[in-house]
């Protein structure tokens, strides 16, 4: 396989990957943000819902992660990006929604545990900054500004 043919082998597993972990992202979000309006006797009723989002941010979205990070890296070290600045402002927002994640990550676990509380409001505002962020990254990469 020649360098080129691998270099876009690698940004199509990258970009999949992406889709991927962004659509568990903001589903598992929109999914904790529904919840933090529930009265604890409504979402007992609701924790079913919460169970199969961890099972499936678990078993879909962490390894999605995963290969993203991956993928990114050798596409970054192959095009000699690191010393970009546009990379630098990318990286920070990648942090966030990777941060993003492990607090996604935390807060089904509670939700799907018996005889928790509802989740906190602040993830009603947090798909909006994960859509946001992702916005952001998509025109860093696209443009690659400066």
């Amino acid at each position: 396989m020649s360098p080129a043919a691998r270099y876009d082998l690698v940004t199509l597993l990258h970009v999949t990957a992406d889709i991927v972990f962004v659509a568990g992202l903001l589903a598992g979000a929109l999914l904790l943000a529904a919840l933090s309006d529930q009265e604890a006797g409504a979402l007992a009723r609701e924790r079913r819902l919460a169970v199969a989002m961890r099972r499936w941010h678990r078993a879909v979205t962490s390894p999605a992660l995963a290969v993203a990070w991956a993928c990114g890296i050798w596409l970054a070290l192959q095009a000699g990006w690191f010393h970009s600045g546009w990379l630098h402002v990318k990286l920070v927002l990648v942090l966030g929604l990777s941060a993003l994640h492990g607090a996604l990550s935390a807060a089904l676990r509670r939700a799907s545990a018996d005889g928790s509380a509802p989740p906190a409001r602040a993830w009603r505002v947090l798909p909006l900054l994960a859509f946001g962020a992702v916005a952001g990254v998509v025109w860093l990469a696209l443009l690659k500004p400066f």
